[in-house]
């Protein structure tokens, strides 16, 4: 699994530009094989954190992105 991860961030960040939320999101689907909509990616388009700036980093908006979109209201 991380063989898997380090390669798709690297693919999804480094190479498609895929900022940290939107790669968390696809991350995150993938691995749980639960599709998520491609408005909810397209919406994590501005989520792009500031973890150097010890501000909320994108790897968390991403998680809890993703979690908010898997359960039901």
């Amino acid at each position: 699994m991380k063989e898997y991860i380090t390669k798709r961030v690297h693919e999804l960040y480094w190479k498609e530009d895929i900022n940290c939320a939107r790669t968390t999101l696809i991350c995150l689907s993938e691995l749980f094989k639960i599709a998520i909509e491609p408005q909810v990616i397209c919406s994590a388009i501005g989520l792009h954190g500031a973890g150097g700036y010890r501000a909320q980093c994108g790897l968390i908006e991403g998680t809890l992105m993703f979690i908010g979109s898997i359960f039901i209201c």
